[in-house]
């Protein structure tokens, strides 16, 4: 972590105070957006498994919570410690069946966290969805709710009179901003490297919904289900959806070379009952299939002026190898 190494305030599992834990050497907070959150550092004291830490970072105005998952304790010399964020205390929370159908993303927040002690802030305007969230622990079902409604998890921890006074959780439709930071390899830039990944490229894309229920002619569920449900009841008859731009350039000829014809591939959205919203999302799942998709991995040496770089942001690379730029 650049700069001052923060102060980690030290509580039990149960959020007894016990004094300022003092990190020896560097301290290397990970953040992955909708992933990974952890700490490591070496200490001279031994926290426990299951304390808790709770600092805060001077980037973002934030406090942050985190939980002691694993200690590595030598006979001689210092205590190695990797703790999670405190999110991960989700995982204690078990869901045994809740079906969302046609809620609003505050509605399936507050089914998810519904056994936890993190309380729902606003969320925002995802549309309406559904899912079935089966014997699953509470953080799964967040995953699982920001999967479906398309947005982000984000916290807030509050500290009041020296301890966490409260935990809230939105889903949010983005977590980060762009704030103007840009890197070129040789200014600021140490390493980078270009990848094309090993996705396939597809011109044009059957799309499928849920399996749909057999029922009698009353409506009455009668056991089982039928084929999945398609779109080309509003499509035109046609239960795909292509991009003609995408095949000329990305197509293949067909077996005598007198026209390019179609790359397919398929989606599934196994929540979706509706035939109108199925041929939207899959529209929008083509866009994102029709050309190589292209990751950069870099290292930055430094961020120039006062432009911070946050968890979630968008940055702009620049590519010295393309030409143009």
């Amino acid at each position: 972590m650049a700069g001052a190494v923060p102060t980690l305030h030290w509580f039990d599992r149960f959020d007894e105070r016990i004094g300022v834990l003092a990190v020896a050497g560097a301290l290397v907070h990970t953040e992955e957006l909708g992933g990974e959150d952890t700490l490591e550092f070496e200490c001279r004291d031994v926290p426990a498994k299951g304390d808790r830490l709770v600092w805060h970072d001077d980037l973002d105005g934030r406090w942050r919570e985190f939980v002691v998952v694993r200690t590595d304790e030598p006979l001689e010399g210092l205590c190695s410690v990797y703790a999670e964020s405190s999110l991960c205390e989700l995982l204690d929370d078990f869901i045994e069946d809740t079906v969302l159908a046609n809620a609003t993303a505050t509605r399936a927040l507050t089914a998810a966290l519904a056994n936890s002690r993190w309380a729902v802030g606003a969320c925002g305007e995802l549309g309406r969805r559904g899912c079935w969230l089966y014997h699953v622990n509470a953080l799964a079902a967040l995953r699982r709710v920001c999967e479906v409604w398309g947005g982000e998890a984000s916290g807030v921890i509050t500290v009041a009179d020296g301890r966490v006074t409260s935990r809230t959780l939105s889903i949010v439709e983005r977590v980060g901003a762009w704030r103007g930071a840009r890197f070129t390899y040789g200014k600021n830039l140490a390493r980078c490297t270009r990848t094309v990944l090993e996705d396939e490229v597809y011109t044009a894309l059957y799309g499928f919904g849920a399996g749909l229920p057999n029922v009698d002619e009353n409506g009455n569920w009668t056991g089982g289900y039928r084929r999945k449900l398609t779109f080309g009841s509003v499509n035109n008859g046609v239960n795909w959806v292509g991009d003609e731009q995408a095949r000329l350039a990305w197509g293949r000829w067909n077996a005598d070379r007198t026209a390019k014809v179609h790359s397919f591939g398929q989606v599934t959205f196994s929540e979706i009952e509706d035939p109108t919203l199925l041929l939207a999302v899959t529209r929008a799942a083509l866009a994102d299939c029709t050309q190589p998709k292209v990751s950069y991995d870099i290292d930055v040496a430094l961020v120039e002026g006062d432009v911070p770089v946050m968890l979630g942001d968008t940055v702009a690379v620049i590519d010295t190898s393309r030409d143009p730029e």
